[in-house]
């Protein structure tokens, strides 16, 4: 039996690592769930895939269209359910997407990218705040679900990865140089 308080470090660490992405590597939401899930929790893809993944979900899908902080927890819920030895039946995958998308709307109202930034319009700083606190959002609900499903994966989880924290500088070397 895995101890919830480690659960719950576990979906701390994630979440942070998430927001640390976002604000000072400076990937947009979808791109930080997707390769902090990736490398903390050792889906297997490469880096620059992980990331790469994510881009086109950036700014609502790139048109204020869905939300890809959401979009991107949906896809790590189901890259994590299905995968290993307690990988769950699509039904189940599906169930636990619906519960993300409903606890998403609960706590946001909206799931399109351009009415959660509505009230920011038009305040650059201001938009970037919000979606940094939906991104971090978005990824606890992600790995709170995928936890609930796969506790044993606080046993195999990357902390030497999700305690780094980049700084706003190393942050940008990071984006500039490449990998």
């Amino acid at each position: 039996m895995v101890d919830d308080n480690e659960i719950n470090k576990l979906i701390s660490s994630l979440s942070q690592k998430t927001e640390n992405c976002y604000q000072n590597r400076k990937m947009c939401c979808s791109e930080s769930i997707l390769y902090t899930f990736n490398q903390g929790l050792h889906c297997g893809l490469p880096d620059e895939k992980a990331i790469r993944l994510g881009s086109g979900m950036c700014g609502g899908m790139g048109a204020g269209g869905g939300c890809g902080a959401l979009n991107a927890a949906i896809m790590v819920v189901g890259m994590l359910l299905t995968s290993g030895p307690g990988g769950k039946p699509k039904k189940k995958i599906r169930a636990a997407a619906a519960e993300l998308r409903e606890k998403f709307k609960k706590r946001f109202q909206y799931e399109k990218c351009q009415d959660l930034t509505e009230s920011q319009k038009g305040n650059r700083q201001a938009r970037l705040r919000h979606c940094q606190q939906i991104t971090r959002t978005s990824a606890e609900l992600a790995a709170r679900i995928i936890l609930q499903n796969r506790p044993e994966l606080v046993y195999s989880s990357d902390q030497e990865f999700l305690k780094n924290h980049d700084s706003r500088i190393t942050g940008l070397l990071k984006k500039i140089l490449p990998f």
